[in-house]
């Protein structure tokens, strides 16, 4: 199911010629002056065209921003299942919806020129949005957490998905940051140290399906979990034998 928008098939050729004109509209003139005549004359159809497949200007908004979304979802979906291990996915994930949503022409010509449309979906009122991406980011974990042939404990996922969500609209509103996320060095250090070892941790939380049937290989190193968590970020030159062991035993095929 598309979490996005629940049952609705995509739009027919027609329509779909109606969203692209409306994408291009927007990122001329933004939303105040969208017009549906604006629309008609972009995609050359008539108005009873616009207005019949969309016969309200807000439905047309709302229309184009879904399908924009789907395209986005889409996109980072592949990007996702190209990755290998649980902790690759979370970072060049996190990392493609930060990219993407940055040089997005619509994101980017509503936060530079009509910020007060858009910044309130975003923050004081984006609770339906973080709830939607924290449920599209869940749906991701819980796959690769089964394939893995692990269960994490409730209420793990979805905290750990708002989080990511949480992180990618701070990142893509203020992109000033400590953070080298302008290279693929920069990159790979989020992944290295804070990425991993936190699958890591969940790691180390995690029973094989079946319960008592433990793996040959136990999933979490004979050392007290309580003195590992904080040794993660204090040490994490001395803690690599024990982080390497979690994840690797996550990320087993």
């Amino acid at each position: 199911m598309d979490v996005l928008d629940p049952g609705r098939e995509p739009p027919d050729a027609t329509a779909g010629r109606v969203l692209s004109a409306a994408r291009r509209v927007v990122e001329e003139f933004g939303l105040r002056r969208f017009t549906m005549d604006q629309v008609a004359r972009r995609g050359r159809v008539s108005r009873m065209t616009v207005y019949r497949h969309f016969p309200r200007k807000d439905e047309l908004v709302r229309a184009l921003l879904t399908a924009e979304l789907r395209r986005f979802t889409t996109e980072a979906d592949a990007v996702v299942e190209a990755e290998p291990t649980i902790d690759g996915k979370l970072a060049v994930g996190v990392r493609f919806c930060v990219e993407h949503l940055r040089r997005h022409p619509v994101l980017a010509r509503l936060l530079r020129t009509e910020p007060e449309i858009l910044l309130p979906h975003l923050t004081t009122a984006g609770g339906p949005l973080i709830s939607v991406a924290t449920e599209w980011i869940s749906g991701h974990v819980r796959r690769e957490v089964a394939a893995a042939g692990l269960q994490i404990p409730p209420g793990h996922v979805q905290p750990l998905a708002e989080l990511l969500v949480r992180l990618v609209v701070s990142l893509v509103l203020n992109p000033v940051s400590t953070l080298d996320l302008d290279s693929d060095e920069g990159w790979d250090r989020v992944r290295a140290l804070y990425v991993a070892p936190f699958v890591a941790v969940l790691a180390r939380e995690a029973e094989p399906v079946g319960g008592a049937a433990a793996p040959a290989e136990p999933v979490a190193p004979a050392e007290p979990a309580a003195a590992a968590v904080p040794a993660v970020p204090a040490a994490p030159a001395t803690s690599g034998a024990a982080e390497a062991a979690a994840v690797a035993s996550v990320n087993r095929p």
